[in-house]
């Protein structure tokens, strides 16, 4: 009976062994060995930590002064905002230069084929390099927490603006990997790859909100009934609609407008809105974002994968 156990456990070893992925702990010792990830790691905090202070006591020495009281959940809100909004930008530059590269690296380097030849699917392969990527990135993502948490001490920010947070910067770098990836697989140069990664993440990051407010000063005069001419209440809600669902495809302006729905109607999934004496209900942006961005990411992580299929078959 013993034995039997032992042959069982042996055999299960085995199994586990077989299943997991060996090109992900390639890529994990890969990129954590050495003080490179831990020197970045060290800088990227001590910058988010001089940042934070910096606007603690500039704030605390303009509240001073005579008849001045100080607003610390004014502090809280400001820091933790400013954190977040450094954390994106953070994503955007790093996420996908661990991607870019992954396979047309290979190609470079002529490792690819050796690669190749071993019985990994692509499916490991890609979850493989996407894993490894994301793990670092993740790493850096829950590492500021505790300076983000530093809001609570001081007020003004709640559980639900720390957790809506934290999601929407995993959604952003889960994607932006995911791009990354999707241009390696495609092309044969890492330059290449590279520039058109950066090239989407820059318009999603920044491209977006711009049209948003060219967006929201041409039809402003027709929402709110500046222009002389009348809209039905369809196309109002049809114009709000897109505003609303445009700013969930951008990750900056996913995390304001989540934070105002949050301060002015306390909604976390949706809240309603007056159009034209007429409620609408209006889906938070995060899950616009979180829903748009996470089927676009799987999209190409699908493509990636039939694309490293198809040359192995060549």
């Amino acid at each position: 009976m013993e034995e039997s156990t032992a042959v069982k456990t042996k055999r299960g070893k085995r199994q586990l062994r077989r299943e997991f992925n060996p090109l992900l702990v390639k890529e994990l010792r890969g990129r954590m060995r050495g003080a490179r990830a831990f020197v970045v790691l060290t800088v990227y905090l001590l910058l988010m930590s001089c940042v934070t202070s910096i606007i603690y006591y500039t704030y605390s020495a303009n509240a001073r002064g005579p008849g001045s009281g100080l607003n610390t959940a004014y502090i809280g809100e400001t820091v933790f905002a400013t954190v977040v909004i450094l954390e994106l930008f953070a994503i955007t530059a790093i996420a996908p230069s661990f991607t870019a590269g992954a396979i047309s690296g290979e190609r470079e380097r002529r490792t690819y084929e050796l690669l190749r030849t071993t019985l990994l699917p692509a499916r490991k392969l890609v979850s493989g390099k996407l894993t490894a990527a994301l793990a670092y990135t993740v790493l850096l993502i829950l590492a500021a927490v505790p300076l983000e948490s530093l809001a609570f001490v001081l007020g003004g920010v709640t559980v639900e603006d720390l957790m809506l947070a934290v999601v929407v910067l995993l959604v952003t770098a889960f994607t932006f990997s995911s791009i990354g990836l999707f241009y390696s697989s495609l092309t044969s140069s890492t330059r290449v790859a590279t520039t058109l990664t950066y090239v989407t993440t820059l318009l999603t990051t920044i491209g977006i909100p711009v049209l948003l407010v060219l967006g929201s000063a041409l039809t402003d005069p027709y929402l709110y009934g500046y222009s002389s001419s009348s809209l039905s209440w369809v196309v109002e809600a049809a114009l709000t609609y897109m505003l609303y669902l445009g700013a969930g495809l951008s990750p900056i302006t996913a995390v304001i407008f989540t934070k105002v729905a949050l301060e002015e109607e306390s909604a976390v999934w949706f809240f309603w809105m007056e159009v034209s004496s007429h409620r609408i209900p209006i889906p938070s942006a995060w899950i616009v974002y979180t829903v748009t961005y996470l089927g676009l990411a799987l999209a190409m992580l699908l493509v990636a994968m039939l694309r490293v299929r198809r040359q192995a078959r060549r």
